[in-house]
């Protein structure tokens, strides 16, 4: 297929196309062979949300859990956390969003202890996916628009629920990689030039486990 990351967002605008290419932490994090081993954040702050046993390298971790890996044990339910405010250079969030009961309160904490032009890495399972529902602890389930609520521009941000916002970088269905097999390519290159057409008839055939985010917080 010629340059394979050059297909895949070949729909993009070029200056997005740009961004996704060059500098996005998605792909970097989620690797063609799972989660990255090694720190590759520098001197950047990162903070794994709900982090259990499986904490990112080079992060501090939080979450209800006491384990070897949590360095801050605290309800992620219950707010303020104890982080000051714009502490974060790279907040993620790694299957953790659907087990939140507030997904707005909780947005607007990621914001709070997040620095200007901090990145936050989410993912969720899709909420056409077996995974989405078979966990009794999950509260909500995500479909492409889910984060236009927070993103400025957007068609749904003019319903104000917070008064907060992020621009967003980058959003994938399915894992943040060309696929190696040309048909799925095909699809993941078609899914996500009619997101909208993909969530309300195609998924219900060829439905993706999770899908990702990359926003960029604005303050």
């Amino acid at each position: 297929m010629g340059n394979t990351r050059e297909t895949y967002f070949r729909f993009y605008p070029i200056g997005f196309r740009s961004i996704i290419m060059n500098e996005l932490l998605t792909p970097k994090i989620f690797t063609l062979t799972g989660l990255v081993r090694d720190n590759i954040f520098k001197d950047k702050k990162v903070l794994d949300v709900g982090c259990g046993k499986r904490k990112l390298s080079g992060a501090m971790g939080i979450d209800i859990i006491k384990d070897a890996q949590v360095d801050i044990i605290h309800d992620l339910a219950v707010f303020p956390w104890p982080v000051k405010s714009g502490s974060f250079d790279v907040i993620f969030l790694n299957s953790v969003l659907e087990h939140v009961p507030d997904v707005l309160a909780t947005m607007g904490e990621l914001h709070r202890i997040a620095k200007q032009g901090a990145r936050i890495i989410i993912k969720v399972p899709y909420f056409r996916s077996v995974d989405a529902f078979a966990d009794p602890s999950h509260y909500h389930f995500f479909a492409a628009s889910s984060m236009d609520f927070f993103i400025e521009g957007t068609e749904f941000r003019h319903y104000g629920y917070v008064p907060f916002h992020f621009k967003k970088l980058g959003f994938w269905y399915g894992w943040p990689h060309v696929s190696r097999n040309p048909l799925k390519q095909l699809l993941k290159i078609f899914v996500h030039r009619f997101p909208n057409f993909y969530d309300q008839y195609l998924s219900i055939l060829f439905p993706v486990e999770c899908i990702f985010w990359e926003l960029e917080v604005v303050k």
